[in-house]
């Protein structure tokens, strides 16, 4: 059962949501809208006007996936604020915020399967399941990230937020290097060569399965920990 906390929290998830879809759902459709007017009253071509506004359930479908990641990447801190204004605990704000997520990560998923029928057929549910893990695993990544980043004040924020990428990308940059210079003899070939015991696991769809599990864990682990460690600042 769903306390009248946790709906407190959800109803306000949903209310800036909410308002951050519509917003950026205007602004950029309505951009979008304006250029293809202009381009109607350059070249007088009705046909033309009518195929580009084919487009923007495309664009609606880019708005929201980038609208519901954006929302849980930066919003830990403002729903932990209002949270403790308001006399509710760490756990019921986690719960609430979860729960909050995953009804909209749903929601979005549906949305954006119906906008995509204006492009081509119903594809099978195989695919649609997959385009729904990746969207709830995108989402729950980036509140972990957001969650994390609840936790520094603003300078932190700039300091870890420019570090991390770099440190990823050279740290990625010496492993190309290192896997491209390594050298593996004859004696490796039974883990590593075509009919290697490595490729043979790899290619199971079991293992990736697993990693997914473990993944998953991992993230909302993390994101709890964040949570529960968050203190009110005053910057």
């Amino acid at each position: 059962m769903i306390s009248h906390e946790q709906r407190l929290v959800i109803t306000n998830v949903f209310r800036r949501l909410g308002w951050a879809l519509a917003f950026a759902t205007a602004w950029i459709v309505g951009l979008q809208l304006v250029g293809y007017l202009i381009e109607l009253l350059i070249n007088h071509r009705l046909d033309s006007f009518l195929v580009s506004l084919q487009g923007i359930p495309g664009t609606l479908i880019f708005v929201f996936n980038l609208v519901l990641g954006f929302y849980f990447l930066i919003s830990a801190y403002e729903d932990f604020k209002w949270t403790i204004q308001n006399g509710i605990s760490r756990k019921t704000l986690w719960w609430g915020r979860l729960t909050a997520l995953l009804l909209a990560s749903c929601g979005i998923w549906i949305i954006d399967e119906l906008l995509s029928l204006f492009d081509h057929p119903i594809t099978s549910w195989q695919l649609m399941g997959m385009h729904l893990l990746i969207l709830l695993t995108s989402v729950l990544t980036l509140q972990m990230i957001g969650n994390g980043f609840g936790l520094l004040n603003r300078t932190w924020k700039w300091i870890v937020g420019i570090g991390l990428p770099i440190l990823f990308i050279l740290l990625l940059m010496l492993l190309i290097r290192a896997m491209v210079g390594l050298n593996i003899g004859y004696q490796y070939n039974a883990w590593v060569g075509p009919n290697s015991i490595l490729l043979t696991i790899l290619s199971s769809s079991a293992t990736w399965w697993i990693v997914w599990v473990i993944y998953i864990i991992i993230v909302v682990s993390l994101s709890k920990i964040f949570n529960d460690r968050m203190q009110l600042r005053r910057d």
